[in-house]
């Protein structure tokens, strides 16, 4: 897509402008509701459930009484386990609620060649509508 600066109507500011301020009042609200997201996760053989907060730090770890029967070892692999799966499920849910609607993603290589693209077709026809003033202004109006 060919950006032309001058193409923009009044109205299509206007547009832009409007779906700006829509989107940083649902990133506001999303960002809100970081702060309530809880994250769980359980263990492979579900005897250890842990919770993390927004932050993704511990809030607790549940053990089954069937623990008691295991070694140390096993027993660490099982609340790391259970940790990390909480954890995930915490990034699972901030990624969901910060995601920008379907339709409306755009990679950042894109962002930027766009960007670029019109960047360089504002230069190119900010110097062209400079050197047509600097010439209007050489002229002699007595030429008229």
């Amino acid at each position: 897509m060919t950006w032309r600066p001058m193409d923009y109507t009044e109205h299509d500011v206007e547009r832009l402008l409007k779906e700006n301020e829509r989107e940083v009042a649902r990133l506001a609200e999303a960002a809100e509701g970081l702060r309530d997201i809880v994250g769980k996760g359980e263990s492979r053989s579900g005897l250890a459930t842990a919770v993390v907060d927004a932050d993704g730090r511990l809030r607790s770890v549940t053990l089954s009484p069937r623990v008691l029967r295991m070694d140390v070892a096993a027993l660490a692999e099982e609340v790391v386990q259970a940790v990390r799966q909480a954890q995930d499920d915490q990034d699972r849910q901030a990624r969901e609620l910060l995601a920008v609607p379907a339709g409306q993603q755009l990679g950042l290589e894109e962002i930027q060649r766009q960007f670029a693209e019109f960047q360089e077709t504002f230069a190119a026809e900010t110097a062209g509508r400079n050197e047509r003033l600097r010439r209007l202004g050489e002229r002699d109006p007595r030429d008229d």
